[in-house]
């Protein structure tokens, strides 16, 4: 469930909040759907409002107010409107969701790699992103945001509990299919990507399944499909750890430089802080290698963040 409150969000927290009888969450969330509605890509968003106008009407009750125009497309109104802008059904999310996290073993067959670290990896990129805010949103386009949530929904799907020194050592299946080099995380990578391609394994050939049922993908373009596909496969490979201290001094550099063009254009005490201008400043050209590796270093930054966590979440992690 916390995968699908993430991704189909806002709509999911509108379904939760009802069922729950939340009006706090629900007008929230409500609130966002409308200003959703007045866009180009608010197709799901209009059919909600007019449900809810509809049950409104039925009870004899005042219906909801329309929503003002000029609502711009790319304004940061709340929730990722997934659905609205790769026509995904909700049900697909969960359905794909569910096959997922049959592919992760439960923690007393593997007391880490397991279902709860996917969930806790998942929703620890999603509030780093959020962190980011509108921000977040202008620097990255919907279809980059919907794919590192994806990698981390999938980074260690068929985890086997063991780690790569060991794959390497016993020479295992995995270690030559995939030539010693992050034998676990390209066949993360590579599980990913296959499921992705073939909809989870279900009935017909993947040329049928691509055209009758949209999936987690939805009906999003060829071209939109390589790229996440790509986007995934990249960001899995980043968690690899054998690689976390070279990468991290690299991201180091480029962070120290792009603070260094920030201070020389920003007068601070006009303005606001450096971490308020780093997203808008990562979208020039001139730093887009830091923009491309940020992403996935968010998702191994959630990967490892259990010792941020509070004291006995950590603990309990640790004790795995």
């Amino acid at each position: 469930i916390l995968g699908w409150a993430i991704l189909a969000s806002p709509y999911s927290q509108f379904a939760m909040a009802k069922n729950v009888n939340d009006q706090e969450l629900m007008d929230v969330a409500y609130k966002a759907i409308k200003q959703r509605a007045n866009t180009s890509k608010g197709e799901m968003a209009q059919r909600i409002i007019d449900d809810e106008n509809e049950e409104a009407t039925l009870k004899g009750e005042a219906g909801s107010e329309e929503t003002s125009g000029g609502q711009d497309d790319d304004a940061w109104i709340g929730g990722y409107f997934l659905p609205d802008e790769f026509k995904i059904d909700p049900r697909a999310i969960c359905q794909f969701l569910r096959k997922v996290e049959k592919e992760y073993s439960p923690r007393k067959v593997n007391p880490y790699h397991n279902n709860i670290h996917a969930a806790d990896v998942a929703q620890s990129t999603h509030a780093l992103i959020q962190m980011g805010g509108h921000d977040m949103m202008i620097a990255y386009s919907p279809i980059e945001i919907y794919s590192i949530l994806l990698a981390a929904i999938l980074h260690d799907i068929r985890h086997p509990g063991t780690n790569n020194n060991y794959q390497v050592n016993k020479l295992t299946d995995l270690t030559l299919t995939y030539n010693d080099v992050s034998v676990l995380e390209n066949m993360h990578a590579s599980m990913a990507s296959h499921y992705l391609v073939t909809g989870l394994g279900e009935g017909g050939n993947a040329r049928d399944r691509e055209a009758n049922a949209p999936g987690i993908l939805g009906r999003m373009t060829k071209e939109q499909h390589k790229m996440a596909r790509a986007s995934i496969i990249k960001s899995i490979l980043s968690t690899d750890m054998s690689q976390h201290f070279s990468e991290v001094g690299k991201l180091n550099r480029q962070v120290e430089e792009l603070e260094i063009d920030i201070m020389s254009d920003v007068d601070f005490e006009k303005e606001t802080t450096m971490a308020s201008h780093f997203l808008k400043n990562i979208i020039k050209e001139k730093n887009s290698k830091l923009r491309e590796k940020f992403l996935p270093f968010l998702l191994h930054m959630a990967d490892i963040s259990n010792p941020t966590k509070p004291h006995d979440v950590s603990v309990e992690w640790a004790n795995c």
